[in-house]
Order: structure tokens, then C-alpha cells, then sequence
């Protein structure tokens, strides 16, 4: 009776292993089978995903995004401008601007063409439109969101060499760079270079009218002239230090609404050199927007702050906005606005 009692306990213990072993091969088998059929589908999702160019979100983290610059013609705060300051917002100059301050101040550079000397300081050199804005303007331009000034025009030397370089001081003081004159002829023909997100961009000037100009080598203050040998020179030693290369230009025919045989020339001669963007004032009308190897020429952008009223024409300017991708540093959009100013020479909108 025991033996046939251990017969069946021998054998109910080998039909146990036996049943042990096949659901442990069965349950084996299904989750190698489940883990690769995840592996799997897994897989193929991260190839729809890369065939439908839809962006990881390391990439999204890593992108930097685009660079904002904003460029506006001529800057003239005396005279009527001035009068109508003291006469409408009790000698605060911010109130030109205040309309549009939040537009202003949403791009990365702001640049534009500064029509006159900031001093309380200087002899007037008589001419017919002599210019000289109050020290305290200079204040008003980096509370709206002015980053980088043109000198390099027919007026900056109303009030003589001393206004001139008290303007150098004056600008420098609110960290306003100034371009297109300096205090001496290596300084006004040199770039200045802002760098954003890892984006160089210099920024360069020159006037076709002399007063107050000098050469490169000079040792005198004043502002950088035209030439072809020093706008070549100029250029192509910014190039070789940035990565893009902005030329601004005071020429140009006052009131002509198309740009002449000599802007053209040297606007051509700078993107030959290596610029990649072309800034045009002084005519105080917008010109044409067009392209020269496929590098943007605005002409002129006329008047931005200006008490011209006598025309519909000078009483509304350009300001030409630029994106630059941060990523492969080339510009990737370029907008031109129209400026109104009003009866008080405030600006009245960007549109």
C-alpha cells in the first residue's frame, strides 16, 4: 500500500514540475513577446514623428529665437519740435514718443539718424538751418529704447567741434553707441558691433555732405565721409569681425521720392564689400525699398521726428523692421512701416 502511495505522490510531483515549468516558458515567451512588440511600435512612431518634421522637445529648448531690429530716419528735436515740447508736454521730450513706446521698446537694436548735436555747449557756425538739441533729449532717446545712433550727417556739426564731441560724451554717458563719427578718424570709420545671442552685427556710417569730416587716419574729431576707398576698407574690416554687416548712409536729394545715380553707386560699392544691409536718410521722404544681390536698400526713411509740416510727405516716415535668425545668422525678414506724426510732431502711429 506505501509503494503504490509513493508511485502516485512521484508521479503527482513530476505532473507538478511539468506544469511548473510549461507556464513558466508560456509566461517567458509572452512578456519577450509584449517588450518587443513595444520596442517595436515605439520605433515606428519615432519615425512617423521624424517623417512629419515634428520637432523634439530638446530641440524646442535649444532654438534661439529671432532677433528683432528696427531702423528709423531722421531724429530732429529743436526748433519747432522743440517749441511744441514746452509749449504741449511741459518740456518733456518722452511725450514725443509716448504713443508708440511700447512698439519701440519691443525690439532688440533701435537705430537711427541723430540730426544735430546733444550740448549745451558750442558756437552756432551760421547756417541756415542750424540745429542743437537740449543735453536732457539724450535721455529721452535711451528711455525709448535707442540703442545705436547715426552722426554722420549735415547737421551734427551745427554748433561746432565742441558740441560735437560733447554729443560723443553726452551719448556715451547713457550707453547709446554712436557711429559714423568719433574722436578721431579711426573711431568715426570703425564699426561698432552689438552682440545678441551669439549674433555679431556691426554697424557702420557715412555721410556724402563734409562738414565737420575727416579721413581715417585723421587725428581730429569728427565724422566718416564718403569714399569708395574708405567704405571699402571700412566694410570688409567689419565683415571680417561680424557676422552681419549693417552701413548707414546720410544722402540722397532733400525731397526726392526716388534715390539718385550716387546713392545707388555706393549703396551697390558697401554690399560689394560685404554688407547685408543698406540704411538710407536725409532726403526726409521714404524712398524705394529694393534689392542688390539679394541684400535689402532702403533709400531713406525720411523723417521720424521732424517739424516739417508744410507736406503730407514729411510729416510721415519709414521704419524698416529687420529679423535676423539667431540660428544660421542671416536675415530672414525685412517690414516697412509707415511713421504719422501729428500736429504736435509726436508720433501719432507705426502702421
Amino acid at each position: 500500500m506505501w509503494t503504490s502511495y509513493k508511485k502516485e505522490l512521484f508521479w503527482g510531483l513530476g505532473l507538478f514540475l511539468l506544469i511548473f515549468f510549461a507556464s513558466n516558458q508560456i509566461y517567458m515567451f509572452g512578456t519577450n513577446y509584449a517588450n518587443n512588440n513595444f520596442i517595436s511600435k515605439t520605433a515606428t512612431i519615432s519615425k512617423t514623428i521624424s517623417n512629419n518634421k515634428v520637432i523634439s522637445s530638446q530641440s524646442i529648448v535649444s532654438q534661439k529665437p529671432n532677433i528683432k531690429l528696427a531702423f528709423v530716419g531722421d531724429i530732429m528735436l529743436d526748433r519747432g519740435v522743440k517749441s511744441s515740447v514746452y509749449k504741449n508736454f511741459a518740456g518733456d521730450y518722452e511725450e514725443l514718443f509716448t504713443k508708440v513706446g511700447d512698439d519701440l521698446q519691443g525690439y532688440d537694436i533701435l537705430v537711427g539718424n541723430l540730426e544735430g548735436p546733444i550740448s549745451n555747449k558750442g558756437t552756432d557756425q551760421g547756417g541756415v538751418y542750424s540745429f542743437r538739441f537740449e543735453p536732457k533729449t539724450v535721455l529721452a532717446l535711451r528711455d525709448v529704447g535707442f540703442d545705436v545712433l547715426s552722426i554722420a550727417n549735415n547737421h551734427i556739426f551745427n554748433w561746432g567741434r565742441l558740441a560735437f564731441t560733447d554729443t560723443l560724451a553726452n551719448l556715451t554717458s547713457e550707453k547709446i553707441n554712436y557711429i559714423g563719427g568719433g574722436f578721431n578718424g579711426n573711431e568715426a570709420y570703425s564699426e561698432k558691433i552689438i552682440d545678441l545671442n551669439g549674433v555679431k552685427i556691426a554697424f557702420l556710417a557715412f555721410s556724402e555732405f563734409a562738414a565737420g569730416g575727416v579721413n581715417s587716419s585723421s587725428t581730429n574729431s569728427g565724422i566718416a565721409v564718403i569714399s569708395e576707398d574708405e567704405i571699402t576698407r571700412s566694410v570688409s574690416e567689419a565683415k571680417s569681425q561680424a557676422d552681419l554687416v549693417v552701413v548707414s548712409y546720410h544722402f540722397g536729394e532733400e525731397y526726392a521720392d526716388t534715390p539718385n545715380s550716387f546713392q545707388k553707386k555706393y549703396a551697390e560699392l558697401a554690399i560689394d564689400s560685404g554688407a547685408d544691409l543698406i540704411i538710407g536718410h536725409h532726403p526726409h521722404v521714404v524712398q524705394t525699398l529694393e534689392q542688390y544681390k539679394n541684400v535689402y536698400i532702403i533709400y531713406s526713411l525720411g523723417n521720424f521726428i521732424f517739424d516739417q509740416y508744410f507736406s503730407k510727405e514729411t510729416m510721415q516716415g519709414g521704419i524698416l523692421e529687420v529679423e535676423v535668425n539667431s540660428s544660421n545668422k542671416i536675415i530672414e525678414k525685412v517690414t516697412l512701416k509707415k511713421v504719422l506724426l501729428n500736429k504736435y510732431f509726436q508720433i501719432e502711429s507705426i502702421e
